[in-house]
């Protein structure tokens, strides 16, 4: 395994392997190849279904999982939290599962272990060679579960944007989106003008998670019973997100709050505080009184001070459902 430190820069500085030195900047995307992942320690609870611990792979093009920070991880912090609240509240069986922008396939290894009715799982990327990792990823996490190894032996693991890849399936129970507007990770087209956005959708820079909304609702790739679990940093009033929500058609209820570490201060937090030099748009003035000062989080991140964030999922049922969450 590669043993990764990191700088009070925020930038990862990766140990000798092989002879060479890695490097990548605000753990996004990195050389590393190979990571060792403990479930226990990783996402906080002992594993019944899948395996303790096991290998990820990462392509290129991966987003880089924080195996060695759990919480500044999206899946532990978004997927897994909004998984068990999802089953321990029993807000519908989930046998047909699909995550889009699944990355190393994580949140996929968290659902096998999360809901033990799932009898298919679907997962999107846009690099094909992210999606292939991220199977034998689950493949890995699986060697010593027979149901769960069969169910990940038939994974559907296709690339392309969002939900598209997935045309042509069959309606699933509980599609999960982690999606990322405006930088570069594995999920982003930069031109949405096509995709007819409502202009308040867009000002609070929630248009690919309308969008997945709005594809898995004319495509029926969600069923009548089911829902999509959607995850957003609270960036956003929580009124927004269900306001995108019934805009896309759907009704939306927050399912999941948690904390998390910024695992990108240096791109993420000076893009906003390149934003707040251009001038205060309507979010910035919505959370003027709540946030933290974008270009204070960045000095005090360059200061070695750890800045985090909270984390909604939103549930979005299609309106008229009977199983409103």
């Amino acid at each position: 395994m590669v043993r990764i430190s990191v700088a009070s820069n925020g930038t990862a500085n990766l140990a000798r392997k092989d002879g060479v030195y890695g490097k990548h900047n605000d753990e996004m995307h990195t050389n590393v190849r190979t990571l060792e992942v403990d479930f226990e320690l990783f996402f906080g609870i002992v594993p019944s279904n899948v395996n303790k611990s096991f290998s990820l792979t990462l392509s290129e093009q991966s987003y880089l999982p924080k195996v060695d920070n759990p919480r500044a991880d999206w899946a532990v912090i978004a997927a897994f939290n909004s998984f068990q609240a999802y089953q321990r509240g029993q807000l519908g069986k989930v046998q047909r599962f699909a995550t889009i922008g699944t990355g190393s396939g994580t949140d996929m290894i968290a659902a096998l272990e999360t809901f033990p009715d799932l009898e298919f799982g679907a997962m999107t990327d846009l690099h094909q060679s992210v999606v292939n990792a991220a199977k034998r990823n689950v493949l890995n996490a699986t060697e010593k579960s027979a149901p769960c190894r069969a169910v990940a032996k038939s994974i559907y693991a296709s690339a392309g944007d969002l939900l598209l890849p997935l045309s042509g399936q069959e309606a699933f129970d509980l599609i999960y989106e982690s999606l990322v507007d405006g930088q570069m990770s594995s999920t982003f087209i930069g031109d949405r003008t096509a995709d007819r956005v409502p202009a308040h959708v867009s000002e609070a820079l929630l248009d690919l998670h309308y969008i997945c909304l709005y594809q898995a609702r004319v495509t029926r790739l969600i069923k009548p019973s089911g829902a999509i679990l959607s995850s957003m940093g609270g960036r956003v009033p929580v009124q927004s997100m269900l306001d995108m929500a019934d805009a896309a058609g759907y009704s939306g209820r927050v399912v999941s709050l948690a904390w998390k570490i910024q695992s990108e201060p240096e791109t993420v937090i000076s893009e906003y505080a390149e934003n707040q030099r251009k001038g205060s748009g309507k979010i910035e003035q919505n959370l003027h009184h709540h946030r933290l000062d974008a270009e204070a989080a960045l000095e005090q991140h360059y200061a070695g001070i750890e800045i985090g964030h909270t984390v909604y999922v939103m549930a979005s049922v299609l309106k008229g459902a009977s199983n409103f969450v």
